[in-house]
C-alpha cells in the first residue's frame, strides 16, 4: 500500500513539473573563471544569474523582439556561445544556423543571420578561426552533414561553404571532433554511423583524419586503436588541446597532435555527465549532472594529466595502402627488369665493318686513328670524299647507338680535331669503355 501511494505521489509531481519544464527556454553560459552560470529566460525575457547551484535571480529585463522570441522558441535547442571583444556574447542554436548577439551593456538580444533552413546539423562543432565563426558536420533529417561552413557576418549574413580539395569523413558527428589553433587543423574520427534501417545499428568510424586549413586538404592519420573503448557509452569533450573521454571511474586524456593516450583512474569519483551540460574554461571542463540541475563537477585536465598513466597510441597508421603501393612498385620494377634483360639477351648484330672498326680502335689503345686510316679500315678509301664521309658517319653512328642501347655504353667512339691540322678529324675510344667492349667482343 505504501509503495502504491508513493508511486502515485511521484506520478502526480512529474505530471505537474513536466509541463512547467516544457515551457522553459533558457540560453545558458558560464562567465570566465566562474562556477555559477548566467542565462537568458526567453519566455519571460529576463537575464538571470545563478546564486547557488540551480537557484536563480533576475539581473535585468532584456530587449527581444516578438519575432525573434518566437524564432528561438520554435527552433529551441542548446546554444553554443562565444565571448566577443565588444562586451557581447554570440549564441548559435544547435541544429540551426541561427545566430544571436547579446549586448551585456544594454541587455539587448538581436538576431544577425538570415538563415532559413534548419534541422540538418545537430551536434555540429562550432569554433572561431581568424575571426570567422565556423560550423563543421552534424546530423539531421536522417542523414549526416559533412560540410565545413563559416558565417559571413559582413555581407550575406548566411552560412557559406568552404570547399576542401579532397574528400573527407563521411560523417562528422559525435566522437572525437575539434579544432586545434596550434595546428590550424580540424580533427575528426570515431563518429557514430547509423544505418537508418528498420534493424538500426550504430557503428563507429575508426578512421581518424585531420583537415589542414592552410592547404584545404583532409589527411588520414590512421585508425583509432583499441586502447580507447570506442563502442561503449561515451562522453567526450574537446578543450582545444586534448580530447577527454569520460567513463564511470576513469578519464582518457587524448593528445591527437602527439598521438598519445593517458588514463586517469579514481575509484571514488563518478565522471560520466549523465545527460547534463558542460562548459569549458581554459583546459578545465565544468559539467552539471542530471538535466543541468547539478551537482557541478570540475575536471582540471592538465592537473589530472600529471597523475595519469600513458597507455598507448591514439591511432595507428594504416599501412595497407603503403603495402599495396610497394607491391605495385615491386611488380613494375620486376617488369622493367625483365624487359631490360630481354633487351640484353637480344644481342646486337655487328656487321663485319663494324667489328673491324671496333677491333682497330681497341688495338690503337689511347692513340687516335686519323681519317685516312679509318677510310682504309672501312674499305672506302677509293670512293669519293662525299661517300667516305657518309660511310664514316653512318658506321660510327650505328656502333655508338648499339653500344648505348644494349650495353649502356654512351658515346663510345669520340671524334676529335687533329693536333697537327685542325681541319682533319681523328677517332678513338672514350676512356673507361675499352674493358666493357672487350667483354662484348
Amino acid at each position: 500500500m505504501f509503495k502504491l501511494v508513493r508511486n502515485f505521489i511521484l506520478f502526480a509531481l512529474l505530471s505537474v513539473s513536466c509541463p512547467s519544464m516544457a515551457l522553459d527556454h533558457y540560453i545558458n553560459w558560464l562567465p570566465n573563471k566562474q562556477n555559477l552560470r548566467q542565462r537568458i529566460n526567453v519566455d519571460t525575457r529576463n537575464w538571470e544569474r545563478e546564486i547557488s547551484i540551480d537557484q536563480w535571480a533576475i539581473v535585468s529585463p532584456i530587449t527581444l523582439s516578438d519575432q525573434d522570441q518566437a524564432t528561438i522558441i520554435s527552433k529551441f535547442n542548446r546554444a553554443d556561445y562565444f565571448y566577443l571583444p565588444n562586451q557581447s556574447i554570440r549564441f548559435v542554436l544547435q541544429g540551426t544556423g541561427i545566430v544571436f548577439d547579446f549586448d551585456l551593456k544594454s541587455a539587448n538580444l538581436t538576431r544577425l543571420d538570415r538563415t532559413i533552413h534548419s534541422g540538418y546539423n545537430f551536434s555540429a562543432v562550432r569554433f572561431y578561426r581568424n575571426n570567422l565563426l565556423y560550423s563543421v558536420g552534424g546530423e539531421g533529417f536522417w542523414s549526416y552533414n559533412r560540410h565545413i561552413t563559416y558565417f559571413d557576418e559582413k555581407s550575406s549574413k548566411e552560412w557559406e561553404i568552404l570547399r576542401p580539395k579532397n574528400k573527407g569523413p563521411e560523417m562528422i558527428s559525435d566522437g572525437f571532433q575539434g579544432y586545434s589553433r596550434k595546428d590550424d587543423a580540424f580533427y575528426s574520427g570515431g563518429a557514430n554511423n547509423k544505418n537508418y534501417l528498420e534493424d538500426e545499428k550504430i557503428d563507429y568510424v575508426k578512421e581518424f583524419q585531420r583537415f589542414n586549413f592552410k592547404n584545404k586538404t583532409w589527411e588520414v592519420l590512421g585508425n583509432i586503436t583499441d586502447v580507447i573503448p570506442l563502442k561503449e557509452h561515451r562522453t567526450i569533450y574537446w578543450n582545444g588541446t586534448h580530447f577527454i573521454q569520460m567513463a564511470r571511474d576513469r578519464i582518457y586524456i587524448i593528445d591527437p597532435r602527439q598521438n598519445e593516450v593517458y588514463l586517469y583512474k579514481d575509484n571514488a569519483t563518478y565522471f560520466e555527465a549523465g545527460g547534463g551540460e558542460y562548459y569549458l574554461s581554459g583546459d578545465t571542463i565544468k559539467y552539471y549532472h542530471f538535466m543541468h540541475r547539478g551537482p557541478l563537477s570540475i575536471v582540471a585536465v592538465n592537473a589530472l594529466l600529471k597523475k595519469a598513466e600513458f597507455v598507448g597510441k591514439f591511432y595507428e597508421a594504416d599501412y595497407h595502402n603503403y603495402y599495396l603501393g610497394a607491391a605495385i612498385l615491386l611488380i613494375l620494377a620486376a617488369g622493367a627488369y625483365w624487359i631490360y634483360q630481354r633487351k640484353r639477351k637480344l644481342q646486337p648484330t655487328f656487321d663485319s665493318l663494324e667489328r673491324k672498326l671496333l677491333k682497330a680502335l681497341m688495338d690503337s689503345g689511347d692513340n687516335f686513328i686519323p681519317t685516312n686510316e679509318l677510310n682504309e679500315i672501312l674499305e672506302c678509301g677509293t670512293k669519293s670524299q662525299e661517300n667516305q664521309r657518309r660511310i664514316r658517319f653512318m658506321t660510327i653512328k650505328q656502333v655508338n647507338e648499339k653500344l648505348a642501347f644494349y650495353y649502356n655504353i654512351k658515346n663510345a667512339i669520340e671524334r676529335t680535331a687533329s693536333t697537327e691540322d685542325k681541319r682533319l678529324i681523328t677517332y678513338r675510344l672514350k676512356k673507361g669503355v675499352r674493358e666493357k667492349i672487350k667483354a662484348i667482343l
